[in-house]
């Protein structure tokens, strides 16, 4: 199924330095929350869901310690617009242009889920989205960029639930620690096969230096990539709640409830990101438009571009769409 519109894209501007916008940050907990309007996918996907383990703000040091390099790339808040960055191809239009960097072509999908036993803080259908988007044709408009087929070359690695202390502003220190001591306490995987998810609950507020601001100030969403001495290379996503104004989906009621499908178009645009241009933010740039961004920017609603209902498989959602060159627009089908 293809759609297209219109959009307006205008010139993208960098944010302000990031000491005064962490001044204007908040702190905040966890709170649960279920939607009221959530209806069940026809499909069942039930995450393996590893016991959680506790991790302290102590290990902050020795972690920056192994810190080598780090970078992120933002998804701006409604009527904000991305980080314009420097690259040496010229765009024909809107489409992405590829620079030469890396790009997945296949990987393992992990979920970390901060303050949470389960899904249930964020809606509890990240997994079933995850497993209907990776086997949707939606995701073969991906192909034309990394270069073999998409579909059925990603998979959801399970959910990782963590204790961690959210009562103060997180920064991007404690986004490190928390991604590093999941990796190196369960074994799990690192290079470019590998994208781990961060989620954050309700309430919570978290500021990045390396994405260039804060949440619900400059951005709903963030992807970026470390390097750490001992286990290499990261790459990773944040994904505050989306379930609020300038992150949610435009179109309400939505098919499974508000905060399910403005957590599953966030993820599945940086999902989409990260597969595409995973190290954008340390220039290595792969796929990206200098006026626009990246696959999932050009088609954002925070550019105007409105989410749109897609079936991915037996079940719909309301999410945005991605990017494609091949018809030069925002599509939900290559």
């Amino acid at each position: 199924m293809q759609h297209r519109l219109s959009r307006h894209l205008a010139t993208v501007a960098f944010v302000a330095g990031f000491a005064a916008l962490l001044a204007g940050c908040g702190g905040g907990s966890v709170s649960p929350v279920v939607p009221k309007s959530q209806t069940s996918p026809a499909q069942s996907v039930r995450p393996v869901i590893h016991p959680m383990i506790k991790i302290s703000r102590a290990s902050i040091p020795s972690v920056m310690a192994k810190l080598l390099k780090a970078g992120a790339y933002a998804s701006p808040i409604k009527g904000h617009k991305p980080v314009r960055l420097h690259v040496n191809t010229v765009s024909a239009g809107m489409d992405l242009t590829y620079n030469g960097g890396p790009y997945l072509t296949g990987a393992s999908v992990y979920n970390i889920l901060v303050n949470c036993n389960d899904e249930s803080c964020w809606g509890g259908l990240i997994g079933q989205f995850e497993s209907d988007f990776f086997s949707s044709n939606m995701i073969n408009i991906l192909s034309q960029y990394i270069g073999t087929t998409a579909q059925g070359a990603f998979s959801d690695g399970g959910d990782y639930p963590v204790q961690y202390n959210t009562s103060q502003t997180l920064g991007d220190q404690d986004i490190d620690n928390i991604v590093y001591q999941v990796i190196t306490q369960n074994n799990l995987p690192t290079g470019y096969n590998a994208i781990y998810n961060v989620f954050l609950g309700q309430g919570v507020q978290e500021c990045s230096q390396a994405a260039g601001g804060c949440y619900l100030q400059q951005y709903c969403a963030y992807h970026g990539s470390n390097d750490y001495s001992d286990i290499g290379h990261v790459l990773y996503t944040v994904e505050p709640y989306q379930d609020v104004q300038g992150c949610q989906v435009s179109n309400l009621p939505s098919p499974n409830g508000s905060l399910v499908d403005s957590t599953s178009s966030t993820l599945s645009h940086e999902t989409s990101e990260t597969i595409t241009d995973p190290d954008v933010a340390v220039n290595n740039i792969a796929w990206y438009n200098q006026q626009g961004g990246e696959i999932g920017d050009l088609c954002a609603p925070a550019v105007g571009v409105p989410t749109g209902n897609v079936t991915l498989g037996a079940d719909t959602y309301e999410i945005q769409m991605e990017y494609d060159n091949n018809i030069h627009d925002c599509s939900f089908s290559p």
